[in-house]
């Protein structure tokens, strides 16, 4: 008779977290379709956390010395706010300047490209290719044309447009620094009562859920924050010194299509090569050899430092989510595929190692690997640390 109650007991288990995880599944679907589209509303709201939590380390740390809540905020607005005036007074003109001038000259760039090609066929001519090879070289000619042309409009339409989407932009960004200001300020107690929220038997785990999604939204927007500004440094300092057009402007789009994996570096490296090539073929493969080599770096020295603790995830679970991301949200859902597969796999192993009172995560592991021995004391440790 016990055996047979056990073996109830576990089935019931099994069967609530199956149809847990099903439920779970449904509303994070329905949650992603909802956010798509409504997205253009909640462009401050995102860019507001995104400011949260880059300022609330140093706003932290300027209580701990004895500034009030508010006292604090303040203070890091006000040297942001500086820094972006200096920026606004020695950097943007000449960026702008760089930009326009940039965007004229792409399709001289891309036409040098083409012009190119066409010397290679007919210098090779002669050779006896199959005809097959023939028919695969201009099919991809066409279609890189096609790719590139369409590119490039897009980029100037979209990317660098002024009028109307600079003056959204702006007050996105205003509305968003009115956001971050008050979230700032409010932060312990908004916590606190999203903890209540949970009721009494679950503010413990409420507490312990939040910390583990506050640790890897901080540590990926930080380690983001980190790794696209140092790419962008090497880039434009590399193309300054091999004497590459634009350093300034190729430098910052480097560091800015960094926060897409794999895809944006490539697309950075392509659009140094056109610009290169229009100088010389040389100098296009040393524009290639500085953004792999600034990839290279940030990879080697700086990624593992600042993001592998907080989102450590399999390259399997990397490409499924960026595939899963795009086909759900275009380029911003690839941007915030990882983030979100880091958060669910945290919150799937926390409640998985919960549920069944077993191990899941281990140092050794692959798709499920924890970057220290897990303990209840430690997350109560990260927990109590991330909410301060």
């Amino acid at each position: 008779m016990p055996d047979r109650s056990a073996s109830t007991e576990r089935w019931r288990r099994a069967l609530v977290v199956t149809w847990t995880l099903i439920g779970a599944l449904i509303l994070a679907t329905a949650a992603v379709f909802a956010l798509v589209h409504i997205s253009s509303a909640l462009v401050p709201f995102g860019l507001a956390i995104i400011i949260v939590y880059l300022l609330r380390a140093p706003v932290a740390a300027l209580e701990k010395r004895g500034l009030s809540r508010g006292a604090a905020v303040a203070a890091c607005y006000l040297a942001v706010l500086s820094a972006l005036v200096v920026a606004g007074l020695f950097i943007v003109p000449p960026l702008v300047d760089q930009i326009r001038q940039f965007l004229d000259a792409f399709p001289r760039y891309y036409d040098r490209v083409l012009g190119l090609w066409e010397q290679l066929q007919q210098r090779y001519s002669a050779v006896a290719w199959p005809a097959w090879v023939d028919d695969a070289l201009v099919n991809v000619r066409t279609e890189l044309a096609k790719q590139l042309a369409a590119w490039s409009a897009r980029l100037a339409r979209e990317i660098f447009s002024v009028g109307g989407g600079a003056v959204a932009f702006l007050l996105n960004c205003f509305l968003a620094l009115v956001v971050a200001f008050w979230l700032l300020k409010d932060m312990d107690v908004i916590k606190r009562e999203f903890v209540m929220l949970a009721g009494p038997r679950r503010r413990d785990e409420a507490s312990v859920v939040m910390g583990k999604v506050s640790k890897v939204l901080s540590g990926y927007l930080r380690g983001q924050a980190i790794v696209s500004a140092t790419t962008a440094v090497i880039v434009t300092v590399g193309f300054t010194v091999l004497g590459v057009p634009y350093a300034l402007v190729l430098g910052l789009l480097a560091g800015a299509l960094n926060v897409i994996p794999w895809f944006g570096p490539l697309i950075a490296e392509i659009v140094s090569a056109i610009a290169a090539a229009f100088v010389s073929p040389w100098l296009a493969l040393g524009a290639v050899l500085v953004v792999v080599g600034a990839q290279q770096v940030t990879d080697i020295f700086i990624t593992p430092r600042v993001m592998s603790e907080q989102v450590d995830l399999h390259p399997v679970l990397v490409i499924f989510s960026l595939l899963t991301g795009a086909a759900l949200a275009g380029v911003v859902g690839m941007v915030l595929a990882i983030p979100v597969a880091a958060i669910a796999k945290g919150l799937f192993v926390y409640y998985f190692e919960k549920w069944t009172e077993s191990r899941l995560a281990t140092e050794d592991g692959a798709l499920f690997r924890s970057a220290a021995p897990a303990c209840e004391a430690d997350a109560g440790q990260t927990t109590s640390d991330e909410e301060r």
